[in-house]
């Protein structure tokens, strides 16, 4: 009887999305939208998201501090690059867990594509390493300005795309050696997916 009910509900909802999408598409204002497009972004919307960061381009240096980080808070929960070690873990505290990350993928398109540009003028070819650091107050101060968030994520595990050339050697915690367009500064940008969950 429950699988009955969920099912119903679900083809009320879908029904309802159906209708609202379609009588958008024949609005005034929607007329160069296609309904099904409208219908899957009102089942994507998800509210709980709206004050998410849904990733952003940051410096190599800020994230490479966070990388930094995270093999150091590893070692303090028995997590090294050696196995079969004795461990004296004295962790008083629970850390929120970070079990996976949502973004807007546009934004990590428009910088991948950007990057890619940047390595194929140089006659470089694009690498892209995930690695995993962890928010320290400085990088939230740099990057985040609200303050509900930036407490929320305060020492919580991210994700960072870090680029680098094919021809560097790719070992430990690569620092991305990213390819600058002319005239720029700095150490190039990686990509922090942003968006933690929970």
């Amino acid at each position: 009887m429950p699988y009955k009910t969920s099912y119903f509900f679900l083809f009320v909802a879908l029904s309802a999305g159906l209708v609202y999408a379609f009588r958008e598409s024949d609005s005034g204002n929607q007329k160069n939208q296609n309904p099904w497009q409208l219908l899957s972004r009102t089942l994507n919307t998800n509210p709980a998201n709206n004050t998410d960061t849904g990733g952003r381009v940051v410096s190599i240096d800020s994230a490479q501090l966070c990388i930094d980080k995270y093999a150091s808070v590893m070692l303090q929960h028995g997590f090294s690059s050696v196995a079969g070690q004795k461990v004296n873990i004295q962790i008083k505290r629970t850390s929120m867990i970070t079990t996976g990350e949502v973004f807007r993928g546009k934004g990590l398109l428009d910088w991948l594509t950007q990057t890619a540009a940047q390595y194929n003028e140089a006659g470089k070819t694009l690498m892209v390493k995930i690695q995993l650091g962890i928010y320290d107050s400085t990088y939230l101060n740099t990057y985040q300005s609200n303050a509900e968030i930036k407490n929320r994520y305060r020492n919580r595990i991210a994700i960072f795309l870090m680029p680098y050339d094919s021809a560097q050697a790719v070992q430990g915690g690569i620092h991305a050696n990213a390819v600058l367009p002319p005239g720029s500064t700095g150490g190039g940008t990686g990509y922090d997916l942003g968006g933690i969950q929970p």
